[in-house]
Order: C-alpha cells, then structure tokens, then sequence
C-alpha cells in the first residue's frame, strides 16, 4: 500500500482500495489544537472533576479537566488530560491524607453481643413502659367481714369470664386463703425473700386456672435484703404482673402499715363492710388512715368501690353506702361508689366448712349470684389501670422500704 504526501488532516493520503473504516483517525491541525497566542481568550472555567466514559479507552471511568480545554475550539476532538480511576465515586474527591478508609463490600461489620445487649437501666425502663396488670385490693377497716372469702371467690369469678388472674394472700401471719380453696401451699413469699425458693416454686394453680401466691407467716424485713437480690425478686414479680390481667389482693385488715401500702399503691379499692355500726366505723378509719399516709405531691388513692357483705336485703346496702359516702365526701374529699352486696346466706359457710369457694361449691345459692354481679360490674364499670409509671409490686417494695 502506498501512501501519497498531503497536508495534515488531509483524507486523500491513502490508496483508494483501503476502506474507510480501516483507515485511522485523522489528526487535527496544530492551529486547531494549539490556537495563536495572538487570538483573544475568554474568560476559561475553573477546573471541574467529573466521571463520564470516554470514547475508545478500555476503562469507561475518566476524569477530565475543563480547563484545558481551548476556548473557539473546532468541532474536532482536542487532547485534554485523561486519568483512570478505578471506579466512579460518587462523593467529592477528597485529597489522599483525608480519603477514608476503603472498607471491602462483602466485609459486613460484626457487632459485639455486649454491644447490643441493653444495660440494667435501660432494661429497667423497657420493663416499666411494659403493659401491666390491674390490681385490685380488697381490704377492710374490720375483721370478721367475709374480706377473704369474696377476695377468693371474686377471682375465681373474674377467671371464669375469660380474664387471666392472679390472686396474692397479702395477709402476713393470719394468712386463710390455702384453707379457702382447699390447697396445700409449697411456700410462700417469705421462703423468696430469704432466699430458700424461687417465685417460680411459690406460685401454685388453683380452681378455675387462677394462679395464687399463698401468704407468709412472717416476712424478713426488705431493708435487710441486699439490693441486687431486691431487683431479682422485683423482676420476676413484674414479669408476673405482666403475665395477668387482673391481681386480686386479699390485704390484711386493720390500719397499719402494710395495709395502708398497698391501698395507696393499688390501682382500686374493693372495701368490705358489713351493716354493723363497728364495721362501718373501722371502714371508715381506713379510708382516713389511708388518706392521710401519702406523701405530699404524691397520686391519691385509686377508685373506691364499696361492697356490704351479709346483707338481709337490698335497702340496708344503699343505707350504708349512703352514710359512708356522705361521711367520705365531706370530711375527706373522697368519692365512695357502691360497687355491689351479698346477702346473708348460710351456704358461704358451709362452703367455708369444705374448704370449697363458693362458687364453685353452690353456685346457685344467692350469695353466689350476688358474687356473680360484683364480677359483671368490677368488668364492666370504669377501669383505672396504670395510674402511675411503675408496676404495682415496684411501688409496693419502694414504699417498704423507703419507710
């Protein structure tokens, strides 16, 4: 092939035979690459990295500087500075002392379990924003009244309404609700206080699938128990909480200190009374009691609902609710609603005889039925749950403690 001598840029130096596709790229001229330092230049833009593909180079990521580009250039591709990068990036180029670390894709970063495990504070307000029970304290100003016999039978009702319950005998040293329904009890919580069983090996199942804690006979005081054995013990009872719907509470009777606890912490107050002069002034004295032991600042007491045991008829409840409420709302400032009766019927102690509940022993006597609407009205009228942030047994030990 021979090759004939043109200008540059020229497209006839080759043989006509050579087709044009074989034949190289023409060059531009000098003066179109290069042009006179007599011409005049505008203004040239400042140098701009950027990442596009460039024609006929095997890497399809370059890096062109403008700058060099000439100002009134021909439409001919002119020469500029090319560079390879490895691949496009899509964050400003940084200079090579402050470009991060480059990390490989595959390598996912593996986070430590102690990294991710939340810490005992942490822990402790997830378990506090947990959704709890509502807890029901059944109390009196007065022995005597029946208090334990509606507690047992009022929890194994609201068990066979399809609630999930949990019936605590709070009653330290006088402790009957074992004999109520018939059960021998394993321990009780004194055994988890001092470390000799675990709230697992306390809690029995009892009739109607109700879960109960039987009572102590006598408690270590929980100010000699150490702090980390405390929060265990809280834990497990909170998890409890959690498990239920409902905690039935049988609380001691009288006005001390344990009993005015768990009144002010309980979320409602089922008080029992009876017709009696003796026992509507004791029921009287502990709402007083009561009243008058929180701390300034401190929630009130929960919803009082009043319930008049051994009733001969239904005039004789609205005759002492009427004189309790009035009594309550005028001295104390608290509202009294009647929450139910139950009459005097001779089968609630022929069950008390069998260590049978009531319910379960004549369920169609009338203090059966009476029994019967307490549990309707306690799931049908107006709820109080979690008046406060902490659980019921949290607030319990915090009150014991502190004094």
């Amino acid at each position: 092939m021979s090759r004939t001598s043109t200008k540059p840029g020229s497209a006839a130096g080759f043989h006509p035979s050579v087709p044009a596709a074989l034949r190289p790229l023409e060059r531009p001229t000098f003066s179109a690459v290069y042009p006179p330092r007599r011409a005049k230049r505008e203004a040239r833009p400042p140098a701009l990295p950027c990442a596009m593909a460039a024609a006929g180079t095997a890497d399809p990521a370059t890096v062109i500087d403008f700058a060099a580009w000439p100002t009134g250039a021909p439409s001919a591709l002119p020469r500029f500075r090319q560079t390879n990068v490895s691949a496009p990036t899509e964050t400003p180029l940084l200079p090579p002392a402050a470009a991060p670390a480059s990390v490989p894709r595959d390598a996912s970063p593996k986070p430590q379990a102690s990294a991710l495990r939340p810490g005992p504070g942490i822990r402790r307000v997830l378990r506090d924003l947990r959704p709890r029970a509502r807890v029901l304290a059944v109390v009196s100003g007065k022995g005597g009244v029946g208090k334990t016999s509606l507690a047992v039978n009022l929890a194994i009702g609201l068990a066979a309404a399809g609630r999930r319950i949990l019936l605590l005998d709070a009653d330290i040293g006088l402790a009957n609700v074992d004999l109520l329904l018939g059960q021998r009890p394993r321990g009780h919580l004194g055994h988890v206080l001092a470390g000799r069983m675990t709230l697992a090996d306390v809690v029995q199942e009892g009739p109607a699938g109700i879960a109960w804690i039987p009572g102590a006979s006598q408690m270590p005081a929980l100010a000699r128990i150490g702090q980390k054995r405390r929060d265990a013990i809280l834990g497990d009872l909170s998890d409890l909480e959690e498990q239920h719907d409902l905690v039935v509470l049988d609380a001691p009777a009288g006005i001390g200190p344990g009993v005015l606890a768990l009144a002010r912490q309980a979320d409602e107050l089922v008080l029992v009374t009876t017709p009696e002069p003796t026992s509507l002034v004791d029921a009287y004295a502990l709402l007083k009691a009561a009243a008058a032991s929180g701390a300034p600042g401190a929630p009130g007491l929960g919803p009082i609902r009043l319930v008049v045991n051994m009733v001969a008829h239904r005039r004789d409840a609205e005759r002492v609710h009427a004189r309790l409420r009035e009594a309550a709302g005028r001295f104390l400032g608290l509202p009294v609603d009647l929450l139910g009766y139950v009459f005097c019927d001779g089968h609630v102690g022929r069950a008390v005889y069998r260590q049978e509940p009531l319910l379960l022993a004549y369920p169609h006597s009338q203090a059966a039925w009476c029994v019967k609407r307490l549990v309707s009205a306690v799931l049908e009228g107006p709820q109080a749950q979690t008046r406060m942030p902490l659980g019921f047994f949290q607030r319990v030990v915090k009150r014991l403690v502190a004094g």
